[in-house]
């Protein structure tokens, strides 16, 4: 691997935590998928089961093949076929990085500096992160048990500051629409979890090969139950129909705090905290870009790539998506959710089967 650094399953885990969070500290995409009302914070019960069900070939094809990534297991099982499969990767980490920023982009142009070009913001953070990428994983690890805990106070702070302008009667009427479409938005929060292919990436860095699924769980819960109390608060305190329709949903209820005219204006504290989740995660899948072509092409060394690769991502901010609401439909749940599910299940499921046909690898290691 051209990785030599190790991560342990706590840093791991919280890479996972505050990849799949923190975007949703201000965009909460979930909000407007089925069931679409004041039962979404619901979806959380399904969700969980559902990703880790989701998760079974990455995990299997990682038992069978522990020291290698995606990118190189596929070429194992399919030789030029698995060149043509490790390019679609290498291609999503640069385009989820490029989401990603331009997310960053538009809230920021939008919400803070109005004045401001966005391709100046996302080329800014994208040098920045440049610099995290090319200390490696094993620094992006140590850096998430910094920042993770910062989030997990900052959040826990806003749910005590806004707990009393709650009315949890705007939760009822409870199961409005039934199970099923509850049931759906468990299945599409589940299938969007970029993190379920980062992990085909890193597995092979976990330095102690047999926490595995503790990674698995401790990484998708976390997630899981912040979700579910933010949608909570967001309904008791706008409503569901005015949560659904806001573009930043959680920023706009932070702005509303206020303690007897002596804590108010807290949102910087919120950007502050977004901002180093922002940072770490696009880092990680800027790392898992340059990561996977040095992989994929068998380079010995990955960090030459960070500057072209960045050569990349910056102009495709602005060729992804022209403006917000076009963002908002491509990451929407109608068409993201199956982008998403083809790299996570559908590939992954076709080289397991083909490993299993060809007796490749070693299964139940």
């Amino acid at each position: 691997m051209l990785e030599a650094g190790r991560v342990t399953y706590k840093q791991l885990i919280l890479l996972i935590f505050i990849s799949r969070l923190i975007v949703g500290l201000t965009y909460l995409p979930g909000i407007t998928a089925p069931p679409a009302n004041q039962d979404i914070w619901l979806v959380g019960i399904f969700h969980l089961p559902i990703e880790l069900l989701l998760s079974i070939p990455i995990y299997l094809l990682w038992k069978r093949f522990p020291d290698q990534s995606i990118i190189q297991y596929s070429e194992t099982l399919l030789g030029i076929g698995g060149k043509i499969i490790g390019v679609l990767y290498a291609w999503l980490f640069i385009q989820y990085s490029a989401i990603t920023l331009t997310q960053l982009g538009f809230f920021m142009s939008t919400m803070i500096l109005p004045d401001t070009p966005p391709l100046f913001i996302v080329a800014s953070m994208v040098l920045v992160c440049a610099y995290g990428v090319l200390h490696g994983l094993k620094v992006l690890g140590r850096l998430s048990e910094i920042v993770a805990p910062i989030i997990i106070i900052a959040i826990i702070t806003i749910f005590v500051l806004i707990a009393k302008d709650m009315d949890l009667k705007k939760l009822t009427p409870f199961l409005e629409t039934g199970i099923f479409p509850i049931m759906q938005g468990g299945f599409i929060a589940a299938a969007r979890s970029m993190e379920i292919i980062g992990l085909a990436m890193v597995f092979p860095c976990l330095n102690d090969q047999g926490k595995g699924k503790t990674v698995l769980i401790a990484g998708y819960t976390l997630p899981v139950i912040i979700f579910m109390l933010l949608e909570i608060v967001l309904i008791s305190i706008f409503g569901g129909e005015a949560a659904k329709k806001a573009t930043f949903p959680v920023f706009l209820m932070i702005r509303t705090i206020s303690l007897e005219g002596f804590l108010e204006r807290i949102e910087s504290v919120h950007l502050a905290v977004w901002l180093l989740g922002i940072f770490i995660k696009v880092s990680f899948y800027y790392y898992l870009a340059v990561l996977s072509i040095g992989q994929l092409f068998d380079f010995k060394e990955y960090k030459p790539l960070i500057l072209p690769v960045s050569a990349i991502i910056i102009p495709l901010c602005i060729i992804i998506a022209p403006n917000l609401a076009e963002l908002r439909v491509f990451t929407g749940h109608k068409i993201f959710t199956w982008y998403v599910l083809f790299f996570s299940v559908v590939i992954p499921s076709l080289l397991l089967f083909t490993a299993i046909l060809r007796k490749k690898g070693v299964p139940g290691k």
